[in-house]
């Protein structure tokens, strides 16, 4: 690689190539500060949809001030080459998690609040993402959620990068109205999300097919298999959110992002003994992602151990504990009942007939 500096960072290595170009590690040598270059080549730059793309994307950071969303710092041109300087995340994406197996639903759960915070702010700023998938979010060894990649966002106040009646995004997380090139609004994301969460929970995408014609047509017909059979431990508050989040018809979804957003945290707020930072990091330490030294330096003894026996804990090991639960939620109810019926005055209407009677005579 020829060039080893762009702006006042220095290149470290090389993180990762896509469509888009190439990902590298770098320092910013006046701050110290570790960042991600995003590099955008000259061959590249040449081709107007990809130079639109990538400065589509750069406007869009711009607009966020966002701890779920990744931080762009600067946009350099040299040498005929577009650099992004952008905050360095250091952890894996979803993708690489979903692959070792089906997350936790509480660790679902958090993530699905934080990408709905994100997603909260990004269309306040009336700017849609529009390819939402696991790829696109990486989770930090501080316990954070990140969103990334707004290469295909749209502005609402501006024109759309295609041309209306052209579909946009990833086959497998696109909503029926991409799929049809239709108008598009903050309920796609939310469609998206959902799919992300049903990907998540049960470690296999909603929609799948040997060509984008088949997952097309699967999308269309929202013929998704229900989550209650591919995932049968997540809980049912938490399906139901899923569910709502992927209806075909973009009426029967959550309204916007802060209502899905609610949703979810009541779902977390009744589960979780710790925040939701030291439940990430645990589950980073559980899939081997945090070194021990890390998880030491971050989370107290109480956070550990909450979170290894929430994450150790596999599905099937979890059932039992739910059933106890569902058991002392039957006796409680039927202590109640008896307390209520042994303390209600069911003599009094007897006694007054009584009384009457008597009075008669």
């Amino acid at each position: 690689m020829a060039i080893r500096k762009v702006g006042d960072c220095r290149i470290l290595g090389e993180l990762g190539k896509g469509g888009m170009g190439v990902v590298y590690k770098g320092v910013h040598e006046g701050l110290q500060r570790e960042v991600a270059i995003k590099e955008l080549p000259a061959d590249l730059g040449k081709n107007k949809e990809s130079l639109s793309r990538f400065r589509r994307e750069a406007m869009a950071l711009a607009h966020f001030r966002h701890q779920n969303i990744v931080t762009l710092y600067d946009l350099i041109e040299k040498n005929d080459a577009l650099y992004m300087i952008m905050e360095l995340v250091d952890g894996p994406t979803l993708t690489d998690l979903i692959k070792e197996g089906p997350l936790p639903p509480e660790i679902v759960a958090v993530i699905g609040v934080q990408l709905a915070a994100a997603l909260e702010h990004a269309h306040f700023a009336r700017i849609i993402h529009r390819d939402l998938k696991p790829s696109n979010v990486m989770l930090s060894k501080l316990g954070e959620v990140k969103l990334m990649d707004f290469g295909i966002a749209k502005d609402q106040e501006l024109d759309a990068l295609t041309k209306t009646g052209m579909a946009v995004g990833t086959p497998a997380y696109m909503s029926p109205e991409q799929i049809t090139g239709g108008e598009v609004d903050p309920r796609t994301d939310l469609y998206s999300l959902g799919l992300l969460m049903y990907e998540a929970l049960s470690g296999q995408r909603a929609f799948s097919g040997l060509s984008a014609g088949e997952i097309f047509a699967k999308v269309a017909q929202g013929k998704a298999p229900p989550l209650k059979k591919v995932a049968p431990n997540v809980p049912a508050e938490l399906r139901a959110v899923v569910n709502r989040a992927i209806q075909p018809k973009a009426a029967r979804r959550y309204f916007d992002a802060a209502e899905m957003r609610r949703s979810l945290e009541k779902f977390v707020a009744r589960r979780l003994k710790i925040s939701e930072a030291a439940l990430l990091v645990g589950f980073l330490h559980q899939r081997h992602r945090v070194s021990d030294s890390e998880v030491l330096a971050r989370l107290s003894q109480t956070e550990m151990t909450v979170a290894q026996k929430l994450e150790a804990a596999p599905p099937q090991a979890l059932a039992p504990m739910r059933a106890r639960r569902r058991l002392r939620w039957a006796v409680t109810m039927l202590a109640l009942g008896a307390s209520v019926y042994l303390s209600w005055p069911w003599w009094l209407p007897r006694v007054q007939a009584e009384w009457a009677r008597f009075f008669a005579h």
